[in-house]
């Protein structure tokens, strides 16, 4: 898809994969313009194409694969790949106004708006929040229920479900964002622009929720019309003496992709108060007009800056932060007729966080910017060098991966930044084939005082794929040595031939009978860890795994961890990081095998969710009678322990192909 220029008129061109190339004039497509009353849609410019890559990860930094991107405006989609990783070429946007969504079971909406590039694509991250319950009520009488920052209070009556009056207990998901941390700028929808009085408006943040509503069975409530929550955002401390005495009051349009005024919230005392007439995301912000700010950041020897934090400090918006490209380039908005301070931040491999790398004072007029910024770098170094495919040509869409840092390329080329000299491991990534991903060997680099060039790297092996189970649940999957793994924990409810396999959270000692359960008897576990199973399921010969794909016997647990190096090495190359207690021993996840702590269950007790993981063989124990095997990781340790336990217990199943 594209936009071509035929006799003076604008068309959007789309190229399907098979039949004839259509063109319709931009100025027909009104399925977007219709409903645009915030602003006047003049203000956004025309429609066109862009493109969009970046990274999907969770609260805990770690990726989240197969989670859904899309184009609201076009419809356009993709899937995030087992590093979190997604390329959305040639979406529809506005000339002002790019905007995505991100969506995955288990997580509140995401979203990401963003300036569209008039060349290469715009390069985002984005954080998605958990869904976890942060209290209940019951819908005849109201209640109060605290979410960090936030705290709401729920009138008597005042919740339906389907139109129709609901009686009954009402839980909330809640999260609320602190707007003093940088990390609100990965987490928060869309971006911080705002309609108002017919225009865009820059928005500063006070106070930022998203609140969804459900009822036992995870079913969407809403608020009864006309009926509205109060909704008190405590402001932090580092904000209070910049807080003014009233503030204008919003809610995050989903269809749009910004910001609507919904009226105004009052300061008391140490917090804002704020009514909501319905429920997504409310925010309590400050507006001012802008400038838009492109900008590309070369090194002094001229080449590219990528994949850097772009953080931008003002006067009286507190600070943005967007993000460099494979080109070294980025866009956004800032104040208009204000002294900024733009600063580079890099991100460390040793520390796996930001460190600033470059600052500097620019200006902010009237009109946009636009300029080109040299940075000297003290302290990084420098890894080079080109990413083939198979017929060792540049690929056209790839990333190379050093620690749990990203780095895409361009036209195969890719500039590395690290403040880490001596040994470093990388690997290269091809994404350009759809549902597949094929890889480098791990590359180990020497990087000097000088930097590093490893030549050509080719990324030829298909180790990364995906597979459906009977519920229409995808997993990643990913090649180790000779055999085929699942990269995520099992999630199905009906073994392969559509059987149901019975949900015993609370009785788990009938010997024999295949059951399984979620972790704490809470749904929400599923997304992130997966569901629990007792031996019967495991092993039962109507098969828990898809079709063409087994529960590992003991036998081809141990063909993984030798080939990883042998138990006492397997562990931290399985593990992945961020998935573990914060006790966790360091971990690389070389081999993409994705492990996530999911604890247990046995009878009606669930236990060490992010300090343990449990995982089935099909064997039975050689030493204790009526025993079963079992594979086991700690945070603690990096060994992959073999375990001999009673089938009655609810584990964790990772899935082999045949």
């Amino acid at each position: 898809m594209q936009t071509v220029e035929v006799n003076g008129i604008k068309n959007l061109q789309i190229t399907p994969l098979f039949g004839e190339i259509t063109q319709i004039p931009i100025s027909e497509i009104d399925s977007i313009t219709h409903y645009l009353d915030s602003v006047n849609p003049q203000q956004l410019g025309v429609m066109r194409t862009a493109s969009v890559i970046g990274i999907v990860r969770d609260t805990g930094n770690a990726p989240v694969n197969n989670a859904i991107v899309r184009s609201p405006y076009g419809g356009e989609q993709t899937y995030t790949d087992a590093n979190g990783v997604f390329f959305l070429n040639n979406i529809i946007v506005y000339d002002k106004l790019g905007y995505i969504t991100i969506e995955k079971p288990g997580f509140h909406k995401g979203s990401r708006s963003f300036l569209p590039l008039e060349q290469g694509s715009n390069r985002v991250n984005i954080q998605l929040l958990p869904m976890t319950m942060s209290g209940f009520f019951n819908s005849a009488t109201g209640g109060q229920v605290s979410a960090g920052l936030l705290q709401l209070t729920f009138p008597a009556n005042a919740i339906v479900q389907n139109g129709q009056l609901y009686n009954g207990q009402v839980r909330v998901y809640a999260q609320a964002l602190d707007p003093s941390s940088t990390a609100m700028f990965d987490q928060m929808p869309g971006d911080l622009l705002g309609g108002m009085n017919d225009s865009l408006r820059l928005l500063r943040s006070f106070g930022m929720a998203a609140v969804e509503l459900r009822d036992a069975n995870f079913q969407l409530l809403q608020l009864q019309p006309g009926i509205a929550v109060i909704m008190n955002f405590t402001i932090p401390t580092s904000l209070i003496a910049e807080a003014p005495e009233t503030i204008d009051w919003w809610s995050f349009d989903e269809a749009l992709g910004y910001w609507k005024h919904e009226g105004i919230a009052h300061k008391q005392g140490s917090f804002y108060q704020g009514y909501a007439s319905h429920f997504s995301w409310w925010n309590c912000d400050v507006p001012q007009n802008f400038n838009d700010f492109n900008g590309t950041i070369n090194s002094t020897d001229g080449n590219p800056i990528t994949d850097a934090q772009v953080n931008v400090v003002t006067p009286t918006m507190g600070t943005g932060i967007t993000y460099t490209n494979a080109e070294g380039v980025f866009s956004g908005r800032v104040p208009k007729n204000q002294t900024l301070t733009l600063n580079i931040n890099l991100m460390c491999n040793s520390s796996n966080n930001w460190e600033l790398a470059y600052t500097e004072i620019i200006l902010s007029a009237g009109n946009a910017i636009e300029d080109i910024y040299t940075a000297s770098l003290s302290g990084f170094y420098r890894i080079t060098g080109t990413v083939v495919n198979c017929q060792n040509q540049p690929v056209e869409s790839g990333f190379i991966k050093l620690g749990q840092q990203i780095y895409f390329t361009n036209n195969g080329e890719f500039f590395i930044q690290t403040c880490t000299m001596g040994e470093v491991s990388i690997r290269a990534y091809d994404t350009y084939l759809l549902d597949s991903l094929r890889v480098s060997e791990l590359i180990q680099v020497q990087v000097e005082s000088t930097g590093a060039n490893v030549g050509t790297v080719q990324a030829c092996s298909e180790t990364i794929g995906s597979i459906m189970d009977v519920e229409g649940n995808f997993y990643q999957t990913v090649l180790i040595g000779n055999q085929w793994w699942m990269s995520e924990n099992l999630k199905t409810t009906h073994f392969a031939d559509s059987s149901e396999i019975s949900m015993l959270y609370f009785d788990w000692t009938q010997f024999g009978v295949s059951a399984c359960a979620y972790y704490n008897n809470d749904s929400t576990n599923v997304a992130n860890h997966g569901i629990l199973y007792n031996w019967a399921a495991a092993a039962d010969p109507r098969n828990v795994c898809p079709t063409g794909w087994h529960v590992p016997s003991t036998e081809e647990w141990t063909e993984l961890e030798d080939f990883l190096g042998g138990y006492e090495l397997a562990g931290g190359k399985l593990k992945l990081q961020g998935a573990w207690a914060s006790s966790s021993m360091p971990s690389s996840n070389e081999s993409g095998f994705s492990a996530k702590a999911g604890g247990l269950v046995h009878e009606n007790l669930s236990a060490s969710l992010y300090n343990a993981g449990y995982w089935w063989s099909t064997s039975l124990s050689t030493t204790f009678p009526n025993f079963v095997v079992s594979r086991y990781m700690h945070s603690n340790y990096n060994s992959f322990y073999t375990y001999d336990t009673t089938p009655d217990y609810g584990f964790s199943v990772r899935c082999l192909k045949d």
